[in-house]
């Protein structure tokens, strides 16, 4: 079997239910509103990775109460025994995945919104190719903003997708790989 020997793996809908940067705002919305206003204003002029940094800052994920896909985390370890390099990478602020990063411990390393650089769609790629000089790869994701990521892929690997998405990925010519979620 010729797989790339690095996995890139998304979090929020892949590895777990809910999306960290939801969590982070509406843990600031509830704690402090006219703190996520004045935030929200300058977000602007500054952009989604500044908003994602300020309501990251001082939010400890609750790791307990998080939903996790037990069958994307047993994938994970299967491809790990196969002497494969897997790294988290996703959209939630650096701040955020290292928590679930240091939670897991299961990634060689973990990357994230920062810097002004929102690590998302195609931004993964250009991140993955320039700044890691990866070019051959698997991605591990779950959405439509996982699809630009994809056509850079020899296969695409899924979980907790829609119909409509599994549409358009059952429509690609390239391989595939459903890992049926399993939350708990």
């Amino acid at each position: 079997m010729d797989e790339n020997k690095i996995l890139f793996v998304d979090l929020d809908g892949t590895l777990i239910r809910e999306d960290l940067s939801n969590l982070a705002f509406i843990n600031v919305l509830k704690n402090n509103p006219l703190k996520l206003i004045f935030y929200l204003l300058i977000f602007i002029i500054r952009g989604k990775p500044y908003l994602k940094e300020k309501i990251s800052k001082n939010f400890n994920i609750p790791i307990n109460k998080l939903t996790f896909n037990k069958s994307a985390l047993k994938y994970i370890r299967d491809v790990k025994n196969r002497h494969r390099v897997v790294y988290l990478i996703s959209g939630s602020h650096q701040i955020l995945v290292d928590q679930i990063d240091q939670h897991l411990k299961m990634f060689f390393e973990s990357f994230g919104t920062k810097n002004n650089f929102n690590m998302v769609g195609k931004n993964k790629v250009k991140f993955i190719n320039e700044k890691l000089n990866i070019i051959e790869f698997d991605y591990f994701g779950n959405s439509k903003k996982d699809l630009p990521i994809w056509q850079y892929c020899k296969k695409i690997i899924y979980t907790n997708a829609s119909a409509n998405l599994k549409e358009i990925i059952n429509a690609s010519k390239l391989d595939k790989i459903e890992v049926k979620e399993d939350f708990y």
